[in-house]
């Protein structure tokens, strides 16, 4: 009889509730050692080898741009150890943010999965999600999947295509325009949409650079651009994203026209986005009048981005198109070009 091959996961801890204990107060706090956490499923061992790392150790609201380089590092340093796949457990409030960011600083290359996890509980709670989250994240690290996928509930997303949707519910995480990669079963059922493991594959491309300097402007009837000029002449400031009306209409008759501000931002280069406020096919090119203005004075549409996806990706276009040089209308057309392509099936 042949023995059971065991998986061989690299698991990642960054922090979350999923790993955190409460104080004598009450309060939900970080642990005072990370090791801590492989206490919330002893059985892991029985399911895969794996090797622990504890990376970070922070509530998932504290992530910024520069953890999740540090987080797609980890992973690409580590890419040739012989792991199956990779675990990354982290805080539900802005995961869906850090796997868009570390799907794209991996690449299109990618040829193994990497599946992001949390909880809506701590692990005292003892009806709660923590643990068979875990053990469900391990189970997809040895799929065939072969991209950054958040793996909540009985679900499994394309990571940068979820966003949260619930702060209590244990199906906290939805994809609101893409179906979902797998379903979780017995058995995981891996639908066809998912990016698979080939034999032959280039290496990783690591690019792992997030600019700052984003402002995110989310609008409001009566809001006055005005208000806000400011911006645009603080060098601080490198991008805004605004985030319109409706498919992409924003107000184009004074004192709230915001066409102005908008080619004034471009001009100076700094890039204007398209977030939706609604959470699918929010910034499709507008058939309104208003829309169309805010395109032709060089607004950049996202699509059917989620707004977190669609903020990643311009920190990340930002970051590489600063490589290019100083040259304001060479920078504003490379990020341009980088929205307006699909380089991990982030919209369609």
């Amino acid at each position: 009889m042949t023995a059971y091959k065991k998986h061989k996961i690299c698991l990642i801890y960054t922090g979350g509730t999923i790993g955190m204990h409460r104080d004598i107060n009450g309060t939900l706090r970080p642990p005072g050692n990370p090791a801590y956490f492989l206490e919330i499923a002893p059985e892991l061992r029985e399911s895969a080898e794996f090797d622990f790392v504890p990376l970070l150790n922070k509530d998932s609201a504290n992530m910024n741009p520069g953890d999740w380089g540090i987080i797609a590092k980890t992973i690409y340093e580590r890419r040739n150890n012989g792991y199956s796949g990779f675990v990354v457990a982290h805080g539900t409030d802005t995961m869906h943010f850090s796997a868009s960011a570390v799907a794209f600083a991996l690449g299109k290359n990618l040829n193994f999965p990497v599946v992001f996890t949390g909880s809506q509980t701590a692990p005292d709670v003892l009806h709660g999600d923590a643990r068979i989250n875990l053990l469900r994240a391990f189970k997809v690290a040895g799929t065939d999947i072969a991209e950054v996928v958040i793996c909540f509930g009985d679900y499994v997303f394309r990571g940068c295509r979820a966003q949260k949707k619930d702060e209590r519910r244990f199906d906290a995480f939805e994809s609101p325009s893409f179906f979902p990669l797998a379903h979780i079963t017995e058995n995981i059922i891996i639908n066809d949409i998912a990016m698979k493991r080939k034999t032959k594959n280039e290496d990783i491309d690591l690019k792992n650079d997030f600019s700052g300097g984003i402002i995110q402007i989310p609008l409001i009837p009566g809001l006055e651009p005005e208000l806000l000029l400011h911006l645009l002449y603080d060098d601080k400031c490198k991008g805004i994203i605004l985030q319109p009306f409706g498919a992409g209409n924003v107000p184009n008759e004074s004192p709230c026209s915001w066409v102005d501000f908008i080619e004034e931002s471009t001009m100076r280069g700094k890039p204007v986005l398209f977030a939706g406020q609604f959470s699918a096919n929010a910034t499709l090119h507008s058939s309104y009048a208003t829309g169309k203005a805010a395109i032709d004075a060089g607004a950049v549409p996202t699509g059917n981005m989620t707004s977190a996806c669609a903020a990643v990706k311009f920190r990340w276009a930002l970051a590489q198109a600063e490589k290019t040089g100083s040259d304001k209308k060479a920078k504003s057309e490379k990020i341009r070009e980088m929205m307006n392509t699909v380089y991990i099936g982030e919209f369609n």
